[in-house]
């Protein structure tokens, strides 16, 4: 082989060994730092490019930017990153950080609707652990989803079941509210639809009741019978008398008992005054409750009153005279303790 072509080659094998290890420093040296425990980075829904490139280099997440920034548009990340919640670890290499964003592999979000939620603890909850706001949240409550699913614009807050649920960070409010009718639906299987036609009710008014009955049970194993009494109630046109839409109207905290002049206020929520179920619910019931309501107990009771021991175990009867004295009773415990309201 002559001299000079043994050169070339020599020369197009260095050329080759540099850019191996130009392309390896790009894409496989290890390039980012960790953000700190319990942080994330985060890419909204309408974030350019520019926005996201800013991010990782203003949160230090990128060590070398010139190598990163080789790499990403190699691999098109420009145009295919993915917003969400991620959690960056330390020394990813360009390739495994650009994958991560592009690919969408993000942390999801886990969200609680605990029992007993207000309406507005909802919203403030939803908006406070994803990139929906209260106001987009509140508006997506008023969509044409409300007639269609067959809600009123009072009941429609029984959508929300309590569980855990998983989210992309960067959901927007219609996708959010998609989600817990999709998850309401999944509950109200054909079996629960056609118990709780059964009873006269549909799928948002049993939650409207059940609402009630948890607010009242202490105790879970009390819930079917309790559930039992005020459909019986219901059944014979009385009025529900439920002291949980009493404290809806009043305002529950700092409560411990509910007054007469209490019962007088003019509300849709006062089944004082108000024949049938409340327009919606109280607060977000436990399915324990809802399930109570759908496989009530079947007895004669339509009155009910806390025991005078502090148990939080109640008194039932069929006895208008009955329970005049259990009422007696818990009303003198109360005067007993103190309690005035």
């Amino acid at each position: 082989m002559k001299k000079n072509t043994r050169r070339f080659i020599g020369f197009i094998l260095f050329l080759t060994a540099i850019g191996f290890t130009l392309a390896y420093t790009v894409f496989f040296t290890k390039n980012t730092n960790s953000l700190s425990d319990g942080e994330y980075f985060y890419i909204r829904h309408d974030d350019t490019y520019a926005e996201v490139r800013s991010g990782l280099i203003k949160y230090n997440i990128i060590k070398q930017i010139k190598t990163f920034d080789l790499a990403a548009n190699k691999m098109n990340l420009p145009q295919t990153f993915k917003p969400g919640r991620y959690k960056i670890d330390e020394d990813l290499t360009n390739t495994e950080l650009i994958r991560k964003i592009r690919n969408g592999q993000w942390d999801n979000v886990v969200i609680k609707i605990d029992i007993e939620m207000s309406r507005d603890q909802i919203i403030q909850h939803l908006a406070e652990n994803l990139e929906a706001s209260k106001t987009e949240l509140l508006e997506q409550m008023k969509e044409s989803w409300v007639q269609e699913n067959g809600f009123t614009e009072e009941d429609k807050w029984t959508v929300f079941l309590a569980d855990h649920y998983h989210f992309n960070w960067a959901s927007d409010s219609k996708t959010i509210i998609d989600r817990f009718i999709s998850e309401y639906k999944n509950f109200w299987n054909k079996e629960r639809l056609s118990v709780a036609k059964s009873l006269g009710l549909r799928s948002s008014q049993v939650c409207v009741l059940a609402s009630i009955v948890d607010a009242e049970a202490i105790h879970i194993k009390e819930m079917p019978i309790i559930a039992g009494l005020y459909l019986n109630r219901l059944n014979r046109g009385m009025m529900l008398q439920a002291d949980p839409t009493i404290l809806y109207v009043v305002g529950k905290e700092g409560r411990k008992r509910v007054l007469n002049k209490d019962l007088k206020t003019p509300h849709p929520y006062n089944t004082y005054l108000n024949k049938g179920l409340p327009p919606g619910p109280v607060f977000t019931p436990d399915k324990r409750a809802i399930l109570a309501v759908l496989d009530s107990e079947s007895h004669n009771y339509i009155y009910m009153c806390a025991k005078p021991d502090a148990s939080y175990y109640h008194n039932f009867t069929a006895s208008l005279t009955q329970h005049q004295r259990n009422a007696r009773a818990y009303q003198q415990s109360l005067n007993k303790k103190g309690v005035l309201r």
